[in-house]
């Protein structure tokens, strides 16, 4: 009886360690804590050892070489894991990160890099489009630093059929909207993209959708092109809708300018 006792309290002992070796399965998504989320944060890590190591400047001519990475975010749903590297040139680069994505997959190991990186990339807010199983991951970023940048956001998406991480595309092409710039130079009028934006359900179907308004102008404060235009999925399928009709260009921008400060967008009131 004793010898039965000791091989069940080793058993139990055993299917315990599996049980805190295994990768959890999170059913609700979740960015990892490096701290609280230790074990899991630290396994992710270890996983992107030769994605972390620094670029021998040899090997990536005449690629600039990176010799700065480290794990930026990490974020997992189920058994799927959104992985952020943030880059640069040296620890006192002054051109700012430049960030690859990786979807990685807590069974099999299997990593999937994104087709595009971004530079400047922040995380804005987690918004629900569609009915998908979690909202997506909305961001911004820049199109390019020491430029005449335009800034942008994108969003990542679970794509449930295959368990993967995407960028949500709004057309065939694309998968940015324009949220603002710094002035062009060498045009006959130098101008900016002064934009306001907002994520709420415009179209009333309990999704959200997101609605910008931009104004092109000039350094002398000359407007030289005024749009609104929201982003929504319908049937599962993105649209882009430029919005003309005087009474809902009016419901639109008040929205747009509720709880914000000083804009030129935004009448005085």
């Amino acid at each position: 009886m004793r010898r039965n006792l000791v091989i069940a309290v080793l058993v139990l002992a055993a299917c315990c360690s599996a049980a805190q070796n295994a990768s959890p399965v999170l059913t609700t998504f979740h960015w990892l804590d490096a701290a609280k989320d230790a074990p899991l944060f630290e396994q992710i890590r270890a996983a992107f050892a030769e994605e972390l190591r620094p670029d021998d400047p040899e090997k990536v001519k005449p690629v600039v070489a990176e010799l700065c990475k480290k794990i930026s975010r990490i974020g997992v749903f189920e058994t799927s894991a959104l992985v952020l590297i943030a880059e640069r040139e040296t620890s006192t680069s002054t051109y700012g990160d430049y960030f690859q994505l990786y979807g990685y997959d807590l069974k099999s190991g299997k990593k999937t890099p994104s087709e595009k990186g971004f530079m400047k990339w922040r995380f804005k807010k987690l918004v629900r489009f569609d009915s998908s199983k979690i909202p997506d991951i909305v961001f911004a970023y820049a199109s390019c630093t020491e430029c005449e940048a335009d800034f942008l956001l994108g969003s990542f998406r679970f794509d449930s059929s295959d368990a993967t991480w995407k960028i949500r595309s709004w057309g065939e092409k694309d998968d940015a909207v324009l949220i603002g710039s710094d002035y062009s130079v060498g045009t006959e009028e130098d101008s900016r993209d002064d934009c306001l934006f907002k994520f709420a359900d415009f179209n009333g179907d309990g999704f959200d959708d997101l609605a910008v308004r931009c104004l092109v102008i000039t350094e002398q404060g000359k407007i030289l092109g005024d749009t609104t235009t929201i982003y929504t999925v319908q049937d599962g399928k993105p649209q882009v809708i430029a919005v003309k009709e005087p009474r809902q260009l009016a419901s639109v921008r008040d929205k747009l300018c509720t709880d914000v400060g000083k804009s030129r967008l935004c009448p005085a009131k």
